[in-house]
């Protein structure tokens, strides 16, 4: 009897908490539902790393956000919460998952988190230019936002980082035997730190809220970034160094939960794809126009450029190319998508020497 009793009792607790967590999430997500001025909005809370006027977050300012508004005839209301107030992209899908947050705005490392599929377009060397990128988009975006759809996610605009460069304060970084000797911080997740293994180097894991500091203090010493986030964060003042090798492409991106998604009527959702995908492509654009002025003012500043030769870059691509089938074997893609990929691209290439 005793015995039963306590049974009893224990899943009474579990039924409480299951259903106390229920609420939090859906309770929160239902939340997004509000009557302001007589008229029925919808407000969804979101979150991003990207510092509030800077880069792709004055974008979102400018285009994202009040283009929404308006051909949702004001009733969908983004509501952000911006420079990482709300922490690190692995916070704000936490957030998500508990109903503090129900979208953000993420990099591409945060896009792989909700979306492994998403490695596959960050491979290191897989893209040569930004008309590669747009043509294997031009083929895939629908598929990219499927990938989403099956993680519980809504991809609402496909941005992007750009191409990253690698930046250094102590040597010029040319050679494997340079990565081995720097200290190179990483934040991207498995990926970045494979990649940076391939090359030689003792990565060391650092959150992005920490990453200024490990610089400024010599705790590290280098690290791969798109030139916005060196300016907008002011490591352009300690870096000395700069490879603009092409070393990977780095997709962003908004997304929010499907279940909030699915609280919002179907005809402002088909407003908001239509928007959406209707500025993406101008978005990236601006996002690639503001990365090139920070990178020329960097070198302007003093910080000087590390050019790879032919027979050089020929060395990283050899030791970090066999890395795409190596995440394919992990599961975070397929070997058809992989193939799928490679198979545009070389269309596109053969395409061009015509």
């Amino acid at each position: 009897m005793k015995r039963r009793i306590v049974g009893l009792l224990w899943m009474g607790l579990v039924i409480f908490f299951v259903g106390a967590l229920s609420q939090a999430v859906w309770g929160a997500n239902n939340n997004i539902k509000q009557i302001r001025n007589g008229k029925t909005v919808y407000v969804c809370k979101m979150g991003t790393l990207a510092p509030e006027g800077v880069g792709w977050a004055a974008l979102i300012k400018e285009m994202i956000t009040p283009g929404i508004l308006k051909v949702t005839d004001g009733q969908v209301i983004l509501d952000w919460y911006w420079g990482g107030t709300m922490g690190d992209d692995q916070d704000l899908l936490a957030k998500m998952r508990n109903g503090q947050l129900q979208g953000g705005g993420f990099s591409g490392q945060g896009m792989v988190m909700a979306c492994p599929e998403i490695a596959l377009l960050e491979l290191p060397f897989l893209f040569d230019n930004y008309d590669e990128v747009e043509y294997v988009y031009s083929k895939l975006r629908p598929r990219i936002s499927q990938w989403f759809e099956k993680r519980g996610y809504h991809l609402i605009v496909l941005a992007e980082q750009d191409f990253d460069q690698v930046y250094s304060t102590k040597i010029p970084i040319r050679t494997p035997e340079d990565f081995k000797n720097s200290r190179v911080l990483t934040w991207y997740g498995p990926l970045e730190e494979r990649t940076l293994k391939a090359m030689s180097a003792s990565p060391l894991p650092i959150r992005v809220p920490e990453v200024a500091a490990s610089i400024r203090t010599g705790v590290c010493d280098a690290f791969i970034s798109p030139a916005l986030w060196a300016v907008g964060t002011q490591m352009y003042t300690v870096m000395k160094y700069i490879n603009p090798v092409n070393i990977r492409y780095s997709p962003a991106g908004g997304i929010i939960l499907t279940s909030t998604w699915n609280l919002i009527p179907k005809n402002l959702q088909t407003a908001i794809d239509n928007y959406a995908i209707s500025v993406e492509k101008d978005f990236r654009q601006k996002v690639r126009a503001s990365n090139e002025k920070c990178y020329k003012a960097m070198v302007k500043y003093g910080m000087k450029e590390v050019k790879l030769t032919p027979a050089e870059l020929e060395i990283w691509k050899k030791r970090l190319v066999p890395i795409w089938d190596e995440f394919a074997q992990k599961g975070y893609y397929s070997k058809a998508e992989l193939e799928e990929v490679k198979g545009y691209l070389a269309e596109f290439r053969s395409k061009k020497k015509k």
